[in-house]
């Protein structure tokens, strides 16, 4: 298989996002229910070990699953197949969106300032 490093890139970047996820999730439980994160072998809180525990089992899991194997290796193909644009329209699209939401972003102030205004002199008013 010849893209076997990109799907090894693959399932080790997938294993540790979902490893850092277990972490960041069990801290604020830990929190919630007023239990100190414990430290394990003197050098690692519980939550760390946990992540790196799921993500060195999601590793393992992802590489023995054929499924995902042929999964991965036809996206890589796919996405050597797209015509990727170049850096001068790459900067035109971007300059377009930036320049439009600043447009919009304008607009939608400007309505927020006349609708303050326009609210602010039919509820303070006296009469």
């Amino acid at each position: 298989m010849q893209n076997q490093k990109y799907i090894i890139l693959t399932f080790v970047g997938a294993a540790i996002l979902l490893g850092m996820s277990v972490q960041g999730l069990t801290i604020p439980l830990l929190a919630r229910l007023e239990v100190a994160d414990p430290q394990i072998f003197g050098l690692l809180n519980a939550t760390t070990f946990a992540g790196i525990v799921v993500a060195a089992l999601s590793f393992a899991l992802l590489n023995r699953q054929q499924t995902a194997v042929a999964f991965t290796n036809e996206v890589i193909d796919e996405l050597r197949k797209v015509a990727w644009p170049d850096k001068q329209e790459t900067l035109r699209s971007t300059l377009v969106v930036v320049v439009f939401t600043v447009v919009v972003a304008g607009a939608l102030g400007g309505y927020d300032f006349i609708w303050a205004q326009l609210t602010e002199m039919v509820l303070y008013t006296e009469g």
